[in-house]
Order: C-alpha cells, then sequence, then structure tokens
C-alpha cells in the first residue's frame, strides 16, 4: 500500500512553524523570559495539534482500491466503485487525481468542494510516488499525457478590478487581525498565571490565523484574476487556454458563493473512467467575463448553465 500526505506544502509549513516555537521556547527559558517561554509553549502545542490533524489526512492506492480520509477515518473504495478516475490541471500547471464514486457523478460538485474529500469524491496532488502506485495498482486507463503547452499569442486584458476590490476590503482588516494578535502576545507575556497566558495565546493565534485567512485570499483572487483576449483565456499568470478549446462553461451561484468554471472537455467525458487530461479554469463571474466567453467561445452554450 501507498500512502500520500493530501496536503505536502501545508504538512511542511505546519513541521517548520513548531519546531521553530520549541526552540524558541528554550531558549527564552535560557534567557529567564519566562512569560514568552509560556506563549511559545502554548503555540507549540496548538501548532503540533494541528500538525498531527493535517499529516493524518492521507490518501491510500493499493491493488483493492483508494482510501482517503484521516487515520482513523477513512473511506475505502474498490477500483470498480469509481465511476471515475483521471488527471485534472486546475489554473496552474501542477497535477491532480481526481475520482467520483458511482453514489455521486457531478464532477461540478466535485470542483465545487475540492480540496475537501467526501461521499462526491476526491481531488488529490500528483506526485512521482502516487504516479507509480497508480501505474502498478490501478486497472483503470489513466492518460497520464503531459498539459498542453498552449502559447499566447497577444497580450491579455486582465480583470484587475475584483482582485483590486479584495485587496482594499481584505487588507485592511488583515492587518486589524494582526495588530491586535500582537497586542495579545504582548499582554501575554507579561501575565503570571499559565492560564490568563494561555488565553491570551490562543486569542492572538485565532486572529493571526483569521488574518492570514484573509491574505490568502486576496493572494488566490490575484492568482485567478481572470485575463483574455480574442484568442484565448487565462487565470491569472497560470493556465493558458485557447477558446476554441473550452468545451463547457458553467457559473455557479449560491449563498455566498460565486464563480465561473471553463472545462477543455464536455462534461459527459469528464465523468467517465478513461477521460483525456482535463484543464479547468476557475475564475470569479465577472459580466465582462461571461460577456468573452459567449463572444469569443465557439463552443459556448448560450444558455449557460446556473
Amino acid at each position: 500500500m501507498t500512502r500520500v500526505l493530501r496536503f505536502p506544502r501545508l504538512s511542511a509549513l505546519l513541521c517548520a512553524m513548531t519546531i521553530a516555537c520549541a526552540l524558541l521556547r528554550d531558549v527564552c527559558v535560557g534567557a529567564s523570559l519566562y512569560g514568552w517561554a509560556q506563549v511559545l509553549l502554548t503555540a507549540t502545542v496548538v501548532l503540533l495539534a494541528l500538525c498531527l490533524i493535517v499529516m493524518s489526512s492521507r490518501f491510500f492506492v493499493d491493488h483493492r482500491g483508494v482510501g482517503v480520509g484521516f487515520l482513523l477515518r477513512s473511506r475505502r473504495v474498490e477500483w470498480e466503485e469509481l465511476a471515475s478516475f483521471g488527471v485534472l490541471y486546475c489554473n496552474s500547471k501542477r497535477r491532480y487525481f481526481y475520482g467520483m464514486y458511482r453514489s455521486r457523478t457531478d464532477f461540478l460538485d466535485l470542483l465545487h468542494r475540492a480540496p475537501y474529500c467526501g461521499p462526491w469524491g476526491f481531488v488529490v496532488p500528483v506526485s512521482d510516488r502516487l504516479m507509480r502506485a497508480v501505474l502498478i495498482n490501478c486497472p483503470i486507463p489513466v492518460d497520464l499525457s503531459p498539459m498542453p503547452a498552449y502559447q499566447r499569442t497577444r497580450r491579455l486584458r486582465a480583470q484587475w478590478h475584483q482582485a483590486a476590490l479584495h485587496m482594499l476590503v481584505l487588507i485592511p482588516v488583515a492587518a486589524v487581525a494582526f495588530l491586535t494578535g500582537t497586542l495579545m502576545l504582548l499582554q501575554a507575556a507579561v501575565q503570571v498565571e499559565f492560564a490568563s497566558c494561555a488565553g491570551l495565546t490562543l486569542g492572538a493565534m485565532a486572529l493571526y490565523g483569521a488574518g492570514l485567512t484573509l491574505l490568502y485570499r486576496v493572494l488566490n483572487t490575484m492568482m485567478t484574476c481572470p485575463g483574455f483576449n480574442e484568442t484565448g483565456v487565462c487565470a491569472g499568470r497560470g493556465l493558458y487556454i485557447p477558446w476554441e478549446n473550452v468545451r463547457f462553461g458553467y457559473v455557479h451561484r449560491v449563498a455566498k458563493m460565486s464563480g465561473m468554471f471553463l472545462l477543455s472537455q464536455p462534461l459527459d467525458v469528464v465523468t467517465r473512467r478513461n477521460a483525456p487530461p482535463i484543464l479547468c479554469l476557475s475564475m470569479p463571474d465577472t459580466s465582462t467575463m461571461l460577456l468573452a466567453y459567449l463572444t469569443y467561445c465557439p463552443h459556448a452554450d448560450k444558455g449557460l448553465r446556473h
């Protein structure tokens, strides 16, 4: 059986932060900074718990099938129970394996919920180790051909107004969260009782987490900022697809969530087992992008599904 982490980069980051906090705690104890030592001890325990949770989220592959989930609670599915299994590129050149179970064959639902896993299926990053395991154990023919290298022939018109709105609104809020968290840490460092110090530290870490989440949303908006011209469309500086290769468009609008998906394959193709590699663009559904899709894409459905 081959096991791989579902979030390898996040796991590495959390491990590095945990080790750094533990080492700094020892330095503070040696320097008689006991207030900061208590703060770093609390941070080390919290980060260690987060690290264990993230590292326990794994993807399994063997001759019987696949498994996804946590070590104490994982879903095992035989190869025959997979309605589809293939390769996906979403907004970047990084390759992912996606799979849908026979009970839920809605590929669009899979895209909305990724990178989470559940009864609908899974999306996991591809590594050399995982690719070798799939080639050895998977009885389903999987197309592992590389992503087509489409060239941008003309300058693209980027829709920066969406990213600018996020930056104007979210960055000041994130700055306030970081500032408040820093003040709470300074107050925690002068506390004598460990309970008070731990409470303030936990509150500060929660504020730092909220600030990082807001900054991640800003970064994600900038990286998926749509750009287009008469010949093609892209998301940020990543994946570029000519309009003639966009075979399906979809607008997703629910409460507090809105987005536009462009796929390089028709929807009936991506839901089968031996589908070719799928290129997917996920971006904000601005009126300009909708008009560009309906105008330039020869395969556009004038009654765009939503």
